[in-house]
């Protein structure tokens, strides 16, 4: 079985011959390379090669131009966004600043318009015509989005203060999110990753209302769709089960260690799978080698072993830049040795 009947077999609860490795590779790549990070988001032949050769080196089943797209969505639609060579990028001015600002996203950027984005794009492209494994393209999540464009002490107040405005603005960012995913799509990307990295900071409550209620029309364009929800959202997790098993389109949810992988594995099935959930904040990068390898071999026991089905064996987020090359080939190769 190759990389892609391994993958779209997983997404829709087939059988497979060993888990997927759905790895969150972004700067890392840049790095392994010898880049500095900012020319992972201004060269796209220089970002897309070096995605490439992470993947010939490491051999998971999946790649992705980037994996965190909210700071130059952020900046197509006119936020400031600073690109540092040896760290990771921020939103330096946020387009909507004021209730009375939000009429700045009443249309949708031209993506190929901001040099950033434009990278992304194309080298969705490079990577679609030269690999041969799926390619993810990676959007922020309705809510998430919504704070790449808002302050988030305003944004959150407004929660509390004015809904009708906090959900005009989770919409319009909810648009913007779709428009560039039918751009990577275009660009030859066929699974979707909707990336909540925020929604930890939130209720399960709000989790529902700003989010997973927005989920439908991100979820309308691809054939392979998938969310992440970043940290310790067990009760997000939990008192949201039956939302998301509403979500026809959704075949797997992304999470980290904080959660309980077998069980969530149980509260979802059959409708929706899981990938996750190896640690990226200690594990990879600190620990050794031996070390990423009983994680992950316990993670794919968890899941229900090798031939286990509806599961991929991913970390909780992106894989630091820094995390060390042996520590993510022992990742990779868990997956072939699991019994």
């Amino acid at each position: 079985m190759n990389s892609t009947e391994r993958v779209y077999n997983a997404l829709k609860g087939e059988p497979v011959d060993r888990p997927p490795v759905f790895p969150q590779i972004g700067d890392h790549a840049g790095l392994l390379a010898g880049h500095t990070y900012d020319i992972m988001y201004k060269d796209a032949e220089i970002a897309a090669q070096s995605h490439l050769d992470a993947q010939a080196r490491y051999g998971y089943d999946v790649v992705t131009i980037q994996v965190e797209p909210s700071w130059p969505v952020a900046e197509a639609c006119g936020s400031g966004v600073t690109y540092p060579p040896m760290k990771a990028p921020w939103i330096t001015d946020y387009l909507v600043k004021a209730k009375d600002e939000i009429g700045k996203l009443d249309e949708i950027p031209d993506f190929m318009a901001t040099r950033s984005t434009r990278t992304l794009i194309e080298g969705t492209k490079i990577l679609a015509e030269r690999s041969d494994v799926p390619v993810v393209g990676f959007i922020t999540g309705p809510l998430t989005m919504a704070l790449q464009l808002m302050p988030y002490e305003t944004f959150i107040r407004e929660m509390i203060k004015d809904k009708a405005f906090s959900h005009q603005l989770v919409q319009k960012a909810t648009a913007v999110s779709r428009a560039y995913a039918q751009k990577l799509k275009e660009a030859g990307a066929t699974i979707l990753m909707i990336c909540e990295h925020d929604t930890q900071m939130m209720s399960p409550k709000h989790t529902l209302e700003y989010s997973i209620e927005y989920y439908p029309e991100l979820l309308e364009d691809y054939d392979y769709n998938m969310v992440h929800m970043c940290g310790a959202v067990t009760p997000h997790m939990e008192r949201n089960v039956e939302a998301f098993k509403t979500l026809t389109r959704l075949n797997m949810i992304n999470v980290g260690h904080d959660l309980d992988l077998k069980k969530l594995r149980e509260q979802f099935a059959p409708e929706i799978g899981v990938a996750g959930n190896i640690d990226h904040i200690r594990l990879l990068p600190l620990e050794t080698p031996a070390d990423v390898r009983t994680a992950c071999l316990h993670a794919i026991a968890e899941a229900g072993g090798r031939q286990a089905s509806h599961f991929m064996l991913a970390p909780g987020c992106e894989i630091t830049a820094d995390t060390p090359p042996e520590n993510i080939e022992a990742y990779v190769r868990a997956a072939a040795e699991a019994p």
